[in-house]
């Protein structure tokens, strides 16, 4: 309306009042239609501006919707999908099969690695078609750890057989072989390494590859000892002040060989108290045969002759000449099962020394009845009185002190039986005869016997040669003559008839 006033204020000033009043209607109505028509075009615009916008937003929530079911139809309806079993038991459902195998083999993966053994899944793994929503789905990330809390598994280890027999499983095959390369080294270490030609065992031994528990498992060391004693019993022994390897052995009823079998690396000459003694005899699961390259010098027999004479007995003999081992130089191969010879096959065999052979003088003549004949001879001709029969000292001596060289033969008084032959406390070694007719003779001191109880013997028979042995100082024989039990002088009896 304002500018309506300055249009008419000007239209004032240029014309007259005739004029203004005559086109004032005209120019309203033009104003006024002006006016209608620019509010009608301004309502027009709004209403195409509000239907653009209708149209606009029912595009986008079309828009959005059909993507959205695009994308999530499965959280709508249940869809194509993949069961997995294990041991029958379905546990999951998954979208894609192909993902089972991959994380199967991730578990498995994953397990040797923290236990450094090959293991076996002990379970069944199935996967069947299905149908599943979206929140039925067990994702990628989540299935590992689905599928690892339902494994079981075994780990694959190497079992040691020694015909047929299990003794023992290790965690693999290179431990195996090395268990049985150190059971070997038992028996062999002892040898010059460059000596041996062949180790073998006796028994069949196999190496196989089984599915085991991990308890199962053994410590190679372990199944060593149990394979070289043949059980896994334990039983000690601390040696104390005063043991030898007769008492230790004798205590615990075992032979002497069996105790030195327990324990190879003990000396029984040398044992120190303190040390400790294994009381278990070994059976070992596996014998070791060694064949080994030997040079070794051997006594090589001497042979012996003989020279006879009329004036002794064809029983008696004397050495004329003392025979001389010789010397081979023998190179052979020997075969040792667990340490004990079993075969010795020579190769070469080359003589160092020749050996000297030994002439014995023997007599033609035939003994005299085996048994007494009522006359003593003198047991040890040539010699020496040098104690007699009495008191001495203080004390009594009940027999004959006859010096002689050591060595010098000694004669039966007469012939009888042997009731005694060895080692009798101050008497040394002693030999007593039995001659009948309640009377016996003592021979003692000797250096050697050559008669044993219950012998046979004639009158004049060697048995036993001068010595100090016992109660003695110097070589002599002691002679006694009983009497029913009782000792008499002998040099009452020597060269009479006594009966």
């Amino acid at each position: 309306m304002e500018k309506f006033r300055k249009l008419f204020n000007r239209n004032l000033k240029s014309k007259n009042d005739n004029e203004i009043f005559k086109t004032l209607p005209e120019i309203c109505e033009k104003k006024e239609r002006q006016v209608f028509n620019l509010h009608l075009n301004y309502k027009n615009q709004i209403k195409s501006a509000i239907s653009l916008l209708c149209v606009s937003s029912l595009v986008l929530i079309g828009s959005f919707t059909l993507d959205y079911f695009e994308n999530h139809e499965n959280n709508l309806f249940s869809t194509e999908s993949f069961s997995i079993l294990v041991d029958g038991e379905e546990i999951c459902k998954v979208r894609k099969s192909e993902i089972l195998e991959p994380t199967i083999k991730e578990i498995e993966t994953d397990i040797e690695k923290a236990t450094n053994i090959d293991v076996v899944l002990e379970n069944k793994f199935e996967i069947t078609n299905s149908v599943a929503k979206d929140s039925e789905i067990t994702s990628e990330e989540n299935l590992y750890n689905v599928l690892k809390s339902k494994v079981k598994y075994k780990v694959l280890a190497y079992s040691i057989n020694i015909d047929g027999q299990n003794v023992g499983i290790v965690e693999s095959e290179q431990a195996a072989n090395n268990l049985i390369e150190s059971v070997k080294s038992y028996f062999t270490d002892n040898y010059e390494q460059s000596s041996i030609v062949a180790v073998n065992t006796v028994e069949n031994v196999q190496i196989k590859q089984v599915k085991a528990d991990n308890t199962q498992i053994k410590d190679p060391a372990e199944v060593k000892n149990y394979i070289i004693k043949g059980t896994n019993e334990e039983k000690k022994y601390i040696v104390e002040e005063g043991d030898t390897y007769w008492t230790i052995a004798g205590h615990y009823n075992m032979s002497l060989d069996e105790l030195i079998s327990a324990n190879p690396t003990s000396d029984p000459e040398r044992i120190q108290i303190g040390d400790e003694l294994n009381l278990v005899v070994p059976k070992p699961f596996i014998s070791v045969q060694v064949k080994r390259k030997i040079v070794q010098e051997e006594k090589v027999d001497y042979e012996t002759s003989y020279e006879y004479v009329s004036y002794m007995y064809n029983d008696e003999e004397t050495e004329k000449v003392k025979g001389e081992y010789g010397v081979s130089k023998i190179e052979s191969i020997v075969t040792e099962q667990n340490g004990i010879q079993i075969s010795k096959e020579v190769v070469t065999e080359e003589v160092i020394k020749s050996p000297k052979s030994r002439v014995v003088v023997t007599g033609t003549q035939d003994p005299p009845p085996k048994k007494g004949t009522g006359y003593f001879i003198n047991p040890l001709p040539a010699s020496s009185i040098s104690s007699r029969f009495g008191s001495r000292s203080g004390g009594f001596h009940t027999g004959q002190d006859m010096a002689k060289a050591s060595g010098s033969s000694i004669k039966a008084a007469d012939g009888g039986t042997v009731i005694y032959a060895g080692w009798h406390g101050s008497y040394g070694l002693m030999v007593e005869i039995d001659h009948g007719g309640g009377f016996t003779t003592r021979y003692a001191h000797c250096s050697d016997i050559y008669v044993k109880s219950g012998d046979k013997v004639y009158q004049g028979k060697v048995i036993g040669a001068v010595g100090s042995t016992g109660v003695s100082t110097g070589p002599h024989l002691h002679f006694e003559v009983r009497k029913y039990g009782t000792a008499v002088n002998p040099a009452n009896y020597i060269g009479v008839q006594y009966r």
